[in-house]
């Protein structure tokens, strides 16, 4: 298991600085202004898109496709659910660092949108997701499919790569994922504030997502025999300044105790949502071009 101490690298601990200096909340009670605050925030710090990579920008009703100026012969699709605890953000948000993903991939990158909480339930917006997720993957013939999501859509994404769509991913990509839904360890009093996913979001965010999880008795820590024999090769990224941070560590090792093949990085400089900053920051880009080595390669055979 990688060292998961980490102080917040120089870039980063500037951004959290001003963040301070500016008393940016995490909430300011509306969760309408909320939403426009973030978004607001990465676009101002996180996101820029080159105009100069070559990408293709394909809009659909439901999803966006990235494509990369050279996609290699043998690269997958991958399908990819954001983050924002089922609350915020949008692929919108996203698209610098699909770009940038893609990019490093040279494979085409689809992410797709989902109905927010608290406006609808997470049944209605799971279903909804599922069904334009599956009807993707039936328009992609044999091609390898791989399927990946940050935070609360690294959950998404095991979820439905286990319960959903058996058999038809060939790699699972997690990234900081939420994965307990109940317990809190050390890294949520380490990193509670200050580091770009408070503590108190989380437990917002928990709240909401709890009841269909549990309700369906799927728990990342407790999977079944029947889900671990389904469980296609898999990768998790996590982070040294999170409040994830410890239950991504203490998953990847529950897994590799089980003899589960499992790809690990671990990044301990960089915090929850370093992805989002791919497109300004030096430190989140050279991560993601790393995790585009690493995390995403899937092997000759199909699943």
């Amino acid at each position: 298991m990688p060292d998961p101490a980490g102080t917040l690298n120089v870039e980063f601990g500037r951004l959290a600085a001003a963040r301070k200096i500016m008393a940016v909340k995490a909430s300011t009670g509306s969760l309408a202004d909320d939403r426009v605050n973030a978004e607001r925030w990465i676009s101002r710090f996180g996101s820029v898109v080159d105009p100069d990579d070559g990408a293709s920008v394909e809009e659909g009703e439901h999803s966006v496709v990235v494509r990369p100026a050279q996609e290699a012969a043998d690269s997958p699709y991958v399908l990819y659910v954001h983050g924002g605890g089922m609350v915020y953000y949008s692929t919108a948000v996203f698209q610098p660092f699909l770009r940038t993903l893609a990019g490093a991939l040279r494979a085409p990158v689809e992410a797709f949108d989902y109905l927010k909480a608290p406006e609808h339930t997470v049944e209605q917006s799971v279903e909804r997701l599922s069904g334009h997720i599956a009807a993707r993957c039936r328009t992609l013939g044999d091609r390898q499919l791989v399927i990946a999501g940050d935070s609360v859509g690294g959950l998404l994404a095991l979820y439905l790569g286990l319960r959903v769509l058996p058999d038809v991913f060939s790699r699972i990509v997690l990234i900081y994922p939420v994965l307990d839904l109940g317990a809190e360890r050390e890294s949520y009093r380490a990193f509670g504030e200050g580091y770009f996913l408070d503590s108190g979001s989380m437990r917002l965010f928990k709240s909401v997502l709890k009841p269909f999880f549990s309700g369906r008795a799927f728990d990342p820590f407790a999977l079944t025999e029947r889900d671990l024999a389904r469980l296609p090769a898999c990768s998790i990224v996590t982070t040294g300044c999170d409040v994830l941070r410890d239950e991504g560590l203490a998953w990847a090792g529950q897994l590799a105790d089980r003899s589960v093949g499992l790809r690990h990085q671990h990044f301990p400089d960089l915090p929850h949502d370093f992805c989002l900053y791919a497109g300004k920051l030096d430190s989140a880009r050279s991560a993601v071009a790393e995790i585009a080595e690493a995390a995403f390669h899937v092997d000759e055979t199909h699943v």
